[in-house]
């Protein structure tokens, strides 16, 4: 329940701070995290495309498919500088092109995804997880070059 509070109390603080700002400005860098690596279910595979901060703090993983799928980041990722995300000593920010390794999913393949109530649910249907989709990633780095 605490939990669920605490995200509620920042969604609405990114509303409200970031309601006007454009895409890849925003300076929310709110983020949901699998709890421990391969916690979701799914086939495994590798993923490329850029990290993306859209106005409402959200961030996606702009895919070479044209896709732009909500990112849930691996465990021990935290909200990092320009609205990304910090994972071990290495900074994710819009713009930057990544190679990862995870599953392609629905928003109610996650746990809760499917209600509003739940750490999973509230962020995703925050961040248009429902319609956009949903990338769960184990691992994450800069891509090269």
């Amino acid at each position: 329940m605490v939990r669920l509070v605490a995200v509620l109390v920042a969604a609405s603080s990114l509303l409200a701070a970031c309601a006007d700002a454009p895409e890849d400005d925003a300076t929310g860098g709110y983020l949901a995290t699998q709890e421990e690596v391969g916690a979701i279910a799914g086939a495994r595979l590798e993923l490329t495309g850029t990290v993306r901060v859209l106005a409402n703090g959200c961030l996606m993983l702009e895919r070479d498919n044209g896709k732009q799928p909500w990112i849930v980041w691996p465990p021990g990722a935290v909200p990092g500088p320009a609205g990304g995300a910090t994972l071990g000593s290495e900074d994710y920010v819009a713009g930057d092109r990544v190679k990862a390794t995870g599953t392609v999913a629905v928003l109610a393949d996650l746990p809760g995804g499917n209600r509003t109530d739940s750490y999973y649910g509230t962020l995703g249907h925050y961040c248009d997880g429902d319609s956009a989709g949903v990338v769960v990633l184990d691992s994450i780095r800069h891509a090269a070059g």
